[in-house]
This record gives C-alpha cells, sequence and structure tokens, in this order.
C-alpha cells in the first residue's frame, strides 16, 4: 500500500485500518477541559508521597470544595464506615460526592473492572478519586509490563468517560541511593509514571510541605502549602521556595519584598545576624537571579521587580 500522499490514503478502505491521517485530527475541534482545580490539572493524575505525608488530607480537601458544585466518585478503598465518617464529617447536603468504602469494590481483574464502569456511567462525575491504586489494581508481580498494565485499565476507563481522576499512590522509604527528583520516589514509578497524564508528590522537608506537579500538557511547577485548622492554603512569595533548604534566604526575600530594596548592613540588622552572614546569603540570591544590584553602593531588589522597572 501507498501511504506517500493523502489522496493515495484516502483511496483506502478505513474499515480496514486503524488511525487516521494526522491532518484529519489537527483539523477535528477537540474542547480541552480548564482545570477542575487551581491544585489538579486535567485528565488522569497520579499523586505520590510517604505514609502521613498528608495525601488523603489534599485529597479529601480537593473533593469538598470541587463537590459543591460538581459531582466527585470518591474510592476510599482503605475506610470502613467509623472512619469515613471521621474523615468526612465536615461534608454536607451541598456537597455532591459518591462514596465507595473499604471491601465494597472488588479489585481489578477480580470483578473491579465492570463494577468502576458501571459507577462511572450511572454516576457520570466530574471528579474520580481513588484512595489508594494498591486497593484497586490487579495483583501482579511488580514486573515493568504488569505495574504498566494495571495502570493502563484504569486510564482506559478514565478516557472511555473523558472524566479527570486523582490516584493516590505511595512513595518509598528514603535511601542513600534517592535522587533530588521527588518524582522518582513513587513506588514503581519506572512503569506507572508512563501511563498518567501528570504526576504529583507531596513532600514534607524540615516542616514544608511542597506540591510538585509536571505532566504531559503543561509545565512543572512547584507550590508550597500551610496546614492551618485542618487544610492546606498555598503560600506564596518571593522566598516560599527556599524556606526548607535555605530559611536565611527566604527571610531576606521576604523582607525585600514587603519593604522594598535593601542593603546588607540594613537587612543584617532586621534579622539580627552579621554582616557577612547577610552577605554571604545575598550573594548566593544574587547566583541564583533572585535579587540583583547595579553596584556595591545600590541596595538589593528583587530581580522581578528591577526588571519590570527597567522595562517601563
Amino acid at each position: 500500500m501507498n501511504f506517500e500522499g493523502h489522496a493515495d490514503f484516502d483511496e483506502f478502505d478505513r474499515t480496514k485500518i486503524v488511525g487516521q491521517p494526522l491532518i484529519q485530527l489537527l483539523a477535528e475541534t477537540i474542547e480541552y477541559r480548564d482545570e477542575i482545580h487551581e491544585w489538579l490539572p486535567p485528565g488522569l493524575t497520579l499523586l505520590g508521597g510517604k505514609t502521613k505525608a498528608g495525601k488523603s488530607t489534599l485529597a479529601e480537601q480537593i473533593a469538598e470544595e470541587i463537590s459543591r458544585e460538581k459531582r466527585v466518585l470518591y474510592l476510599a478503598l482503605e475506610y470502613n464506615k467509623r472512619v469515613a465518617k471521621g474523615r468526612f464529617e465536615r461534608f454536607t447536603n451541598e456537597h455532591q460526592v459518591h462514596i465507595v468504602l473499604e471491601g465494597q469494590m472488588n479489585r481489578m481483574g477480580q470483578g473491579g473492572e465492570k463494577q468502576f464502569d458501571e459507577l462511572l456511567s450511572e454516576y457520570n462525575p466530574d471528579l474520580v478519586i481513588v484512595d489508594i491504586l494498591a486497593k484497586l489494581k490487579r495483583h501482579n508481580t511488580g514486573h515493568y509490563d504488569a505495574e504498566y498494565q494495571a495502570m493502563s485499565e484504569i486510564k482506559e476507563l478514565i478516557d472511555k468517560y473523558d472524566v479527570d481522576c486523582l490516584v493516590l499512590t505511595h512513595s518509598g522509604k528514603p535511601t542513600a541511593n534517592d535522587s533530588d527528583d521527588p518524582f522518582d520516589k513513587i513506588i514503581g514509578s519506572t512503569a506507572l509514571a508512563g501511563v498518567p497524564d501528570n504526576l504529583m508528590v507531596i513532600t514534607n522537608s524540615n516542616g514544608v510541605t511542597k506540591l510538585h506537579t509536571k505532566g504531559r500538557l503543561i509545565f512543572p511547577s512547584e507550590k508550597v502549602l500551610a496546614f492551618e485548622n485542618g487544610r492546606y492554603a498555598e503560600k506564596k512569595g518571593a522566598g516560599v521556595d527556599l524556606e526548607d533548604e535555605a530559611p536565611l534566604q527566604a527571610q531576606i526575600l521576604t523582607i525585600i519584598e514587603q519593604q522594598g530594596p535593601q542593603r546588607v548592613r540594613e537587612l543584617a540588622q532586621k534579622l539580627d545576624r552579621s554582616e557577612p552572614q547577610i552577605s554571604s546569603a545575598c550573594s548566593k540570591l544574587q547566583s541564583k537571579n533572585k535579587i540583583a544590584r547595579p553596584d556595591r553602593t545600590k541596595p538589593y531588589k528583587l530581580v522581578e521587580l528591577t526588571a519590570l522597572r527597567e522595562g517601563c
């Protein structure tokens, strides 16, 4: 068969081959979904994190905020009725949530795929939350192909009904060979990461909680979250991303952001640190392109502010 030209291609009996000309796909009008929640990109998202890192708390908050206007199917597969009642007690009649508890749904390969399909068809949710992946996916040997297929089963159903889905899974324990990439710590990540549209990891370090996100159609992002009164809120500001690894640098950025350009002497007085300490921290911030000054006689400014003013 000759596939070189569109005219030749169009002569084929399309019932005998799969796919379509790329130009035909590009000509289709496809609606791209907006984010259903500010922290959750569209599509199938795998959320990893250590045990007790706050994955379920984050998922429950997202469900609470979304379900006031949209329908949420929540597979709380580790919760019995007593635990679920305690975890979801703040939900009211205004929240549109259908919940499936421990023991109420089978695994994939044991009838779970049929139950999942029926739930998606009958309840017609806008968001599905699976807590946790290990309770839904097929039992397998843990080999790459088996893990990939187990995750693919879920994605095929999610794609079939064109619904957003957040799937929770565990991250492994830290080891001496760990890389700095938080996504590498998702258990089975080599196999699992290839299937979802997006990956998210929640981490805790030195009292700072971060939500890392990347995906096929989104830019990588890192949000710093504060946990107060049982809820997460995003912390914003020039220094939030440095709070865990370089608290002094974070403090300097916050002062400059809130109070304007600062000299080393002024920062040293406000932070009760020596001028050499502040000077060293400022040099590191300058090397990270966070702050800048025209010369040593001028105060430091945020790079964003400096660039904005120079461009005006």
